[in-house]
């Protein structure tokens, strides 16, 4: 697949974005859920997508990463323009260095949690995906849990499951979204410390949305959007 770079969309950025508009069809309307977003991320930067719900925040996590498509406008994802592809090209794109969190965790129930992992990495032509995904469930502490599947373990571990995976084959970019969401307190601030550590530790762009003000804070940068559009940068 060839990379395409417009000429102001920085090779220095892992995720930049142009324009972006996003519409859907609400009955005889049309809905428009992003209006005209510019965003530029650098490679190894930590940035929080912040604002209330409804405010489009989620569906530009979806557009950016290529799980969805953009109405109008450019998205460049680790050097290749995006926009114009379609889902299996996406998809493509994506296995080469992205990485997800979900707030639902989005594991495979009749996998182990050494499966699941090892099918991150199986997806990514890992050499020995069964050893890594051991030493990535050991790094998250759930050495001990591997061989149990997703029903057998708590939210807190299905996460750590989640962060093993989405560091699987070390991703150049990791998108969470709302990744402590569905974790009591104490749980989310052991997942919070732990993604962040990973992170760090592998130099991963990160792109996160979340309503945890305190998750936001650790970030290098907060953009907070209101009613489909970038209203400042904190």
């Amino acid at each position: 697949m060839s990379v395409s770079l417009a000429n102001n969309v920085s090779t220095s950025s892992s995720l930049s974005i142009r324009a972006v508009e996003k519409q859907v069809q609400a009955g005889s309307h049309a809905l428009a859920i992003l209006k005209g977003v510019d965003i530029d991320i650098k490679r190894g930067e930590s940035v929080a997508i912040v604002g209330a719900s409804g405010s489009g925040k989620s569906t530009l996590l979806g557009i950016m990463a290529g799980l969805d498509a953009p109405t109008a406008g450019e998205i460049h994802l680790l050097g290749q323009r995006i926009d114009h592809l379609d889902e299996d090209q996406r998809a493509a794109v994506r296995a080469q260095g992205a990485g997800f969190v979900f707030q639902n965790f989005q594991l495979l129930p009749g996998l182990t949690a050494l499966e699941n992992v090892m099918l991150a990495l199986e997806i990514r032509t890992h050499a020995e995906p069964r050893k890594e995904a051991t030493r990535l469930l050991e790094a998250v502490g759930l050495g001990h849990r591997m061989t149990h599947y997703p029903t057998q373990l708590s939210g807190g571990e299905q996460q750590r499951v989640a962060l093993a995976r989405a560091f699987a084959g070390d991703p150049q970019i990791l998108f969470a979204d709302e990744p402590t969401g569905n974790l009591d307190r104490d749980t989310g601030a052991q997942i919070e410390k732990l993604l962040f550590d990973m992170n760090a530790e592998r130099a991963t762009t990160l792109v996160l949305v979340t309503h945890d003000p305190q998750l936001a804070q650790r970030c290098q940068r907060q953009l907070r959007m209101s009613d489909g559009q970038l209203e400042q940068v904190l």
